[in-house]
């Protein structure tokens, strides 16, 4: 099984992509080669790589499910 984190297109220069990532924040270069994406657009990346465009609707949803399981993990420690 892999995990996917959600982010969010800021810029976009041939085949690469800067993001920033909803349950982080952080801001990282990504490869867009596989998926058609354009400024503003969301999406799911896995090893550095956006493997499938998201609606916003289900962007929010998976960064409020990440951030309960972290919220999760802490508390069964």
């Amino acid at each position: 099984m892999c995990i996917t984190s959600v982010a969010r297109v800021l810029s976009i220069e041939g085949e690469k992509a800067t993001v920033r990532f909803l349950n982080t924040g952080a801001i990282r270069e990504v490869d867009v080669s596989m998926v058609d994406v354009k400024t503003g657009s969301y999406v799911d990346v896995f090893a550095e790589s956006a493997i499938r465009r998201v609606t916003k609707r289900e962007a929010d949803l998976k960064r409020r499910l990440r951030s309960e399981l972290g919220r999760i993990m802490v508390d069964t420690r």
